[in-house]
């Protein structure tokens, strides 16, 4: 099951550099577990407010991606509140492991060191982790974290579903996670001057893109003096063949992340993927790009890495998903003379769903995030100090204070929206030389539950970098030239707004949770070899020489899957399905 691990840990982890990118954070879930509290210090606090100073200090380790060397909190404005209100400040280490990893090799060892808490990564380390009685149980310090009870209600029956025997609260994750409400969407990312040189065609379903792709070949068979690229992919990492099967999910349907199935929203349960119209289209989509030499040849070979260095020389005429990639290109593009060059993003669905009038646009989001998942070890030393900065932090004022600022000085309000000032755009527009960024904000978004990548009671993102409105001031002109001879007035409007197709967000946490199967059962087997075999296939199936290649390849993988037990596993996803809705609404009213 190891090959399996893998794969979720690695899609996990692309999808959260995409929504930590966008977020502006600096530190994630991917950085580790937590470190522990030192030893409190003998002397009393000398606080001057006598909030403070009659506890010892206590100093929290925390494991830290995003930073290049150690970091305490009390370089920031927020950990200066801490210590001043608590006592208790943060250390931050640099880290560069995987949480899920180190977590599990510390719970085999039963060897923690000098830890207090620790990131998970994954909800089977989660669980394992539960059962071993390694987690302190929240619900006996009710009395310390009230604010976090009642901020975290509507997840916390969430958490409680991973103490499969009992119900209880040992964790918090991040999320919701609600970052495509308002921003772009995960679809294409096109330049600017092609679609210009193109007469700004209205790109909307698969055939679209091909006949689009087809002519701009054609029109920049060069882009600065190298052979254009049609469409570049980085399917080469490990989740390249899952990544290629999502166009189904800006179609109608959804996604839970694996090649055995997917969600059919309307009638709300799982159904087979491989044998699916919409995963054909799909893979024909590629195949037609691939056999014409409009996409990329080294689209399955290509990683992240070298994904980037193609994107970032401009030789690409679009680039697959990879949206939180385009700030940056777009920046280098600029610095080499060529913003004309940058990139937007446009809505892609398949043309199945518009010739069968399914138009509309279910959105993902994610009510909680696995990936960031934290617990107090049972040996953790001061738990109650810690619980207290959890129960400060679990308010809606410190969301907040954490995704925007300060009022006045980093925000402003105007009819119940709050807008960024002109200073804080200006440290944004300037690269942010002097770290102000750090010092205002901190690096509290993966220790603490702070709901910074969902959107608030007002509509508006918690963390003013993923704020619709924030996003157009911080567009370049050559976006803003985009939008506007395409009648957006954000980018936002191409999705939200479409005539094609109504757009609907869509929370996908029971179908990803109901599809996580206990690994020593039949059906986990079935599907581990089920992912096994697509990961092999796909690649071979979109690379087919001809229309005839393409059929054979295709059907020997429907009647594989078929053969393999595909329809034992799909029943096995409802069956949970079911259970966990279920099991959910008796754990909300514990």
């Amino acid at each position: 099951m190891k090959t399996k691990l893998n794969r979720i840990v690695a899609i996990t982890s692309v999808m959260l550099i995409a929504q930590t990118t966008l977020a502006g954070c600096s530190i994630t879930g991917s950085g580790g577990p937590p470190a522990a509290p030192a030893p409190a210090t003998t002397a009393p606090a000398t606080g001057t407010d006598g909030k403070s100073q009659d506890k010892a200090l206590v100093t929290y380790k925390v494991l830290a991606r995003g930073i290049d060397k150690p970091r305490s909190s009390t370089e920031d404005e927020v950990g200066k509140m801490i210590k001043e209100k608590f006592n208790v400040v943060f250390d931050y280490i640099p880290f560069n492991e995987t949480p899920s990893d180190k977590a599990l090799l510390m719970l085999a060892a039963n060897d923690w060191g000098d830890l207090d808490f620790v990131n998970t990564g994954i909800d089977s380390v989660t669980k394992k982790y539960i059962e071993a009685g390694a987690f302190l149980k929240l619900d006996d310090y009710k009395n310390i974290i009230p604010n976090f009870f009642q901020y975290e209600k509507d997840l916390i029956p969430y958490w409680r579903n991973l103490d499969v025997k009992n119900g209880d609260l040992y964790v918090w994750q991040a999320g919701p996670d609600e970052i495509q409400m308002t921003s772009e969407p995960l679809d294409m990312n096109v330049r600017v001057d092609v679609l210009e040189a193109l007469g700004w065609p209205k790109l909307d379903t698969t055939d679209d893109y091909i006949n689009f792709l087809r002519e701009a070949v054609k029109k920049f068979p060069t882009s600065l003096d190298q052979k254009s690229i049609g469409m570049i992919n980085f399917w080469g990492e490990a989740y390249g063949p899952l990544l290629s099967t999502y166009l189904p999910r800006h179609s109608g349907y959804q996604h839970f992340y694996k090649t055995t199935g997917f969600v059919d929203v309307d009638a709300g349960k799982i159904i087979p993927l491989v044998s699916h119209p919409y995963l054909k289209e799909t893979l024909k989509f590629w195949n037609i790009l691939s056999r014409e030499g409009i996409m990329d040849k080294e689209a399955w070979t290509d990683k992240q890495a070298e994904f980037s260095k193609k994107w970032e020389s401009g030789v690409a005429l679009s680039a697959n998903f990879a949206k939180w990639m385009v700030p940056s290109v777009n920046a280098k593009l600029a610095k080499s003379g060529h913003p004309e060059m940058q990139y937007i993003v446009t809505p892609i669905r398949l043309s199945i769903a518009k010739n069968e009038g399914k138009n509309v646009r279910y959105e993902l989001f994610n009510s909680v995030r696995p990936d960031e998942t934290t617990g107090i070890l049972k040996k953790a030393k001061n738990p109650e100090r810690f619980l207290e900065v959890l129960n400060y932090m679990s308010t809606e004022a410190m969301t907040i204070r954490l995704g925007w600022g300060v009022e006045g000085r980093d925000y402003t309000m105007k009819d119940g929206q709050r807008i960024p000032t002109p200073e804080l755009l200006k440290i944004i527009s300037d690269g942010d030389p002097n770290k102000d960024m750090l010092t205002r904000f901190g690096l509290y978004g993966s220790i603490f539950p702070t709901r910074n990548v969902a959107t608030g009671p007002n509509g508006q993102a918690n963390n003013f970098k993923n704020d619709t409105q924030f996003l157009m001031s911080v567009a370049t002109e050559t976006q803003k030239k985009a939008y506007k001879a395409y009648g957006w007035n954000t980018m936002l409007d191409a999705w939200q707004k479409n005539p094609n197709f109504k757009f609907e967000k869509f929370d996908i946490t029971p179908y990803v949770s109901s599809t996580n199967l206990d690994p020593n059962t039949e059906e986990a087997k079935i599907e581990e070899k089920i992912m096994q075999y697509m990961d092999k296939q796909i690649p071979l199936i979109v690379s087919a020489k001809d229309n005839a290649q393409f059929e054979s390849l295709y059907n020997a993988a429907v009647s594989k899957v078929d053969e393999l037990g595909q329809k034992k596993v799909i029943d096995k996803y409802n069956e949970q399905l079911a259970n966990f809705k279920g099991r959910i609404a008796e754990l909300a009213k514990k």
